[in-house]
């Protein structure tokens, strides 16, 4: 079955070689690679067109996670769309067949996301936040596990996902209003319309930030504002109990490797995601010309209505 591959980009000249070349040189091969680009400055354009991509322009303050990702899927003729970020690079050259094949065995998943690895010179502690999140253990999530596993039943990545085209458009793909976790959200109405979700740990990139605390608290921000617009999704979790499992495991694997200094940035980076969350959970109680500042996507407050 044939693939299409969407990458959206904004300067991505330090990545794009690389994932480039690991995508053409996939087993299976990709029947086009898209390219949606955001006015890069650098040589992005340049080289995704000697690549043989098709390149997309769209304005950059138009830019929008999932109206973004909507364009681009709108122009591509694979049955399934593979989803990357322009950081995101295949471990090997099955990337594309693993992620397929959970689709074309059950025609019921609706989409499926790979598994991120950290970089190597990545922090010890976002490399534990890749395996926490990422283990290597392979599953399938439906609508009877949300008593098990609440919102985690919707977790995905859109980092390295992979969609039923059919599918995502009898839903009307990704919701043009969220400020992001678009791939949740989507995840949330298939999986409401029994579709399933897959994760294939099989299926694996590189990919990690070493994200400073004023960006892990902006980031934060953003997914507060995510829960308090999606009420619904936020009433199957608490998101601080699994926070406080996420700070239990990651400072017993901080001290398992005598990363005992890792456990100051851990105590200041999850100080960062705390009050994030609840300042981004409370937005509607924020002057936008504050929130334009304290988030990580400035465009979305210049284009919603609040």
């Amino acid at each position: 079955m044939s693939i299409s591959v969407i990458i959206p980009t904004l300067n991505a000249g330090e990545y794009l070689p690389g994932q480039l070349s690991m995508l053409q040189a996939q087993e299976r091969k990709a029947q086009e690679i898209i390219v949606i680009d955001s006015e890069s400055t650098d040589d992005t354009v340049k080289l995704a067109c000697e690549a043989g991509c098709r390149v997309i322009p769209v304005p950059r303050k138009d830019f929008n996670h999932g109206g973004t990702r909507n364009i681009a899927a709108g122009y591509a003729k694979g049955r399934y769309l593979v989803f990357l970020t322009q950081d995101a690079l295949p471990v090997d050259a099955n990337l594309l067949n693993n992620l397929a094949m959970p689709l074309e065995k059950d025609r019921d998943i609706a989409m499926g996301y790979g598994r991120q690895i950290a970089y190597g010179h990545a922090r010890s502690i976002e490399k534990f936040v890749r395996e926490f999140n990422y283990p290597p253990e392979s599953s399938i999530k439906q609508k009877t596990d949300i008593d098990r596993l609440g919102v985690k039943t919707f977790f995905c990545s859109n980092a390295c996902a992979i969609y039923n085209k059919q599918i995502f458009t009898s839903l009307g793909g990704f919701r043009k209003d969220t400020i992001m976790n678009e791939d949740m959200e989507f995840v949330f109405r298939a999986v409401m319309n029994d579709y399933k979700a897959c994760y294939a740990a099989d299926a694996a990139v590189w990919h990690s930030h070493d994200y400073t605390l004023s960006e892990q608290f902006k980031r934060y921000v953003d997914i507060g504002v995510f829960f308090a617009n999606n009420p619904v999704l936020k009433s199957y979790a608490k998101n601080e109990s699994e926070g406080i499992r996420y700070i239990s495991q990651a400072a017993r694997y901080l001290i398992e490797n005598g990363e005992y200094a890792g456990l100051i940035h851990l105590f200041l980076d999850s100080l960062a995601r705390f009050v994030g969350y609840r300042m981004g959970y409370r937005f509607r109680k924020i002057p936008v010309s504050l929130l334009v500042k304290i988030s990580m996507n400035r465009n979305y407050w210049r284009n919603v209505k609040l």
